[in-house]
């Protein structure tokens, strides 16, 4: 569940400036989730709300045709679907968005059953309707048996002003099984280590801290795992946290709620994790040279 956009890409090296043409690519954080499960070999499903537009069906339809389920997507007249502007001299994303709208039409794009084994939300906007009815919808989720799962990816830009106070995440936090936060997002959250949100997690619950490719720490009842490798030498790391979050989930998906408590299936995961953000930046690297 989450955000569904098209990427709008100048080639390689070459800025907003100069470009005279730009490729179309299915984006966001659970689209590409979503993609990359299904590479995987996985089926994988996106609830998302898209513009009731030629831009939303064909955006649809790129993903049907990728392998991903599209039959919880939600064609509405009330949003748009999102664009982002991505330059390649340097690397940066400029978001065409209108993100309150966005929030208010994936609250109302929200299933009250899922036929899922996990449950996925991939990033938050700073909505306290959104917000609510995701908790909602993780309850649901959680008695139908799935195991649900939360990359908060909070963008500090979207999260700026006092939105934090205006729509505070930590409701949502605590009702989740997985918990994966970057060292931004625990900056924003005014944590330092992923010890501190203990208070706001249930019992059982883990979280997942990465801190860049070289080092990543899970904890929860197993006890503490730490893992990672050397990191890239690469221009970008634009989508890694996704492939990271659908490696990890490739293996829970497969083992299910047992393997929150054991060390050795989630030092697995994180080790899937981070393979698959290793592939895809390698992969994206040897395109540009």
């Amino acid at each position: 569940m989450g955000e569904a956009l098209w990427d709008l890409s100048t080639p390689q090296g070459t800025s907003l400036d100069d470009a005279t043409q730009l490729s179309l690519t299915p984006g966001g954080g659970a689209v590409n989730v979503a993609l990359t499960l299904a590479q995987l070999g996985l089926r994988a499903g996106i609830v998302a709300p898209v513009g009731d537009d030629p831009v939303g069906h064909a955006l649809v339809a790129h993903l049907s045709r990728r392998g991903v389920d599209v039959s919880r997507m939600r064609a509405t007249k009330s949003t748009r679907t999102g664009l982002v502007f991505l330059t390649h001299a340097p690397t940066r994303a400029v978001a065409y968005r209108a993100v309150q709208e966005e929030a208010l039409a994936l609250r109302d794009a929200l299933p009250r059953s899922f036929g899922a084994s996990v449950v996925h939300v991939s990033g938050l906007l700073p909505s306290r309707a959104c917000l609510l009815a995701l908790e909602r919808a993780a309850r649901h989720a959680q008695r139908e048996g799935a195991l649900v799962t939360l990359d908060a990816n909070l963008r500090p830009r979207l999260w700026a002003d006092g939105a934090l106070g205006r729509a505070d995440p930590r409701r949502l936090l605590g009702k989740v099984d997985v918990l994966k936060v970057s060292e931004d997002d625990l900056r924003l959250l005014g944590a330092s280590d992923p010890r501190d949100l203990a208070p706001v997690l249930h019992p059982e619950a883990i979280v997942v801290a990465t801190f860049g490719a070289a080092k990543t720490r899970a904890l929860g009842p197993f006890g503490e795992v730490h893992a990672g490798g050397p990191a890239l030498a690469v221009e970008s790391t634009i989508g890694a946290g996704d492939a990271f979050v659908a490696g990890l989930l490739s293996v829970l998906a497969r083992e299910g709620r047992s393997a929150l408590g054991d060390h050795a299936t989630i030092e697995r995961a994180i080790l899937r994790g981070n393979e698959v953000a290793r592939r895809t930046l390698e992969v994206r690297s040897f395109d540009v040279k």
